[in-house]
Parts: structure tokens; sequence; C-alpha cells
């Protein structure tokens, strides 16, 4: 069975996955790929931390 399936990497833990089953974050300019929901809440929280120190 051939393998034409594009992979990404998890924007968090680098895991590489196939980028039809990624969940993603859309911005202007950018998508950001994650594995699964705990990347991406992670990602999430690491955000608004960022937020409130500047």
């Amino acid at each position: 069975m051939k393998e034409d399936t594009e992979k990404i990497s998890c924007h968090v833990c680098k895991k590489t996955i196939p980028k039809a089953a990624a969940l993603h974050s859309e911005g202007q300019e950018y998508v950001l790929h994650f594995c699964n929901v705990d990347c991406l809440d992670y990602w999430k929280k690491e955000k608004k931390s960022k937020k409130k120190k500047e």
C-alpha cells in the first residue's frame, strides 16, 4: 500500500502526524498544527501566560 499522506509536526511535542488528522489554530498569517487536544490546550495556556508577562 502506497503512503502518500502529507506529514507535519505537532507545534508543541513535534510528533509527526498526518496533516488531515491534525488540529489547527489559525492566525492572520500562520497555521499551527497540534496532534491532540492536550497539546493544543498547552499551547493556549503558554500563549496566555506570555501575554500576561508583557
